[in-house]
């Protein structure tokens, strides 16, 4: 994985350093703001856990559920991975993320992911699932992410579910 193809890598780029406020997490999900300097939220971030138990990730695993950022802990422990886009999806913005964003608009986009970590052992399987939610105002930042989800799974629905957001059918 090259850090220039992570999510906030383009945060940072845009906005500076950025960090992470855990806002709720479980054993299996977490959601968390990706916050600039100002404490804006750029990104909600909602993940499922699901492989953890290959025993070179298991502290870097700690170090993220401890409060790290997902994709620079893995970067930074060079752990081979790779984030696999899956598509778009169009969400209404409930009023406490149009508060946290800053913005007035009633929708944006949320890209829907799975973290694939190449193990020692030669297998790849899937570390978590993810939707980055983003303010509407820098849906331009990240134009190569237009691949619409028509059919909302189980496990997207379930993400969704978990951080109060609805589909908004296209």
């Amino acid at each position: 994985m090259k850090y220039k193809n992570l999510h906030s890598f383009t945060l940072e780029a845009l906005f500076g350093s950025i960090k992470n406020q855990i806002i709720k997490q479980n054993e299996t999900i977490r959601m968390v703001h990706l916050m600039d300097k100002n404490n804006i939220s750029r990104t909600l971030g909602i993940v499922r856990f699901l492989n953890i138990n290959e025993a070179f990730l298991k502290p870097v695993h700690q170090k993220i559920v401890s409060g790290e950022m997902l994709g620079k802990t893995l970067f930074e422990a060079n752990i081979d991975f790779d984030k696999e886009f899956i598509g778009v999806i169009h969400v209404e913005l409930p009023d406490w993320l149009k508060n946290d964003f800053n913005t007035n608009q009633n929708k944006s986009l949320g890209f829907f992911s799975k973290i694939v970590i190449n193990s020692n052992s030669g297998d790849n399987y899937i570390y978590s699932e993810l939707i980055e939610v983003i303010p509407p105002e820098i849906v331009d930042a990240f134009p190569d992410k237009t691949k619409p989800i028509l059919n909302i799974n189980d496990n997207v629905n379930s993400l969704l579910k978990a951080g109060e957001l609805k589909v908004i059918i296209q």
